[in-house]
């Protein structure tokens, strides 16, 4: 009611300063509205760039699961295969203690060797399942097992063999040693006769 009064008694004066608050509280209300509006503009800014990264994290998320989901077990496989390679070594650690049959066993080897090479490249190459790859490299775990079992009784019977060679010999050179001395016996004796 105080503006309305002011209205009322109307002089220029009290007219213009009317005037005067009215203009500036429209310049302030538009300015509060201008504040108001780049404000939401802002937010809206930030929504959307919030948006836009949770949605490409979502897409990352569910790439990582499904490239997981397919690539592991092979992976997996992978792995398993070369620790299995890495085993050859102490193949050839028995090779080099093998004195007969060296060339057989390395080709055996060599043979074990190109497998694992050919399903290492065919786990690479081919989409195989994880009981695929679980069945080859069992495969390749029992031909391996069985080759270095092969080796170590190899090597068992070569060293019982020489340990046999070596008794043999003892007991000729025993056999030497008696009868030389049954010799030199006789040889006392007749010695002792003339």
């Amino acid at each position: 009611f105080k503006e309305f009064d002011q209205i009322m008694k109307s002089d220029p004066d009290h007219l213009a300063e009317l005037v005067k608050k009215v203009n500036q509280w429209l310049i302030c209300s538009r300015w509060k509205k201008v504040q108001w509006c780049s404000l939401s503009v802002i937010k809206l800014r930030n929504k959307m760039l919030y948006r836009a990264s949770a949605c490409i994290k979502m897409q990352k998320t569910v790439r990582m699961w499904l490239c997981r989901r397919k690539h592991k077990p092979r992976i997996d496989g992978l792995v398993k295969v070369r620790n299995l390679k890495n085993r050859m070594e102490k193949f050839n650690e028995v090779i080099a203690g093998l004195k007969e049959g060296k060339q057989e066993m390395s080709k055996q080897i060599q043979g074990l060797d190109a497998a694992i090479n050919t399903t290492m490249l065919k786990i690479k190459t081919t989409a195989m399942t994880r009981i695929d790859m679980d069945h080859e490299y069992q495969a390749l775990v029992t031909r391996s097992e069985e080759l270095l079992t092969a080796m170590q009784n190899k090597k068992k019977e070569e060293e019982e063999k020489e340990r046999l060679k070596k008794i043999q010999e003892e007991m000729e050179r025993e056999k030497k040693r008696r009868e030389e001395e049954e010799q030199r016996r006789k040889q006392d004796k007749e010695d002792r006769r003339l």
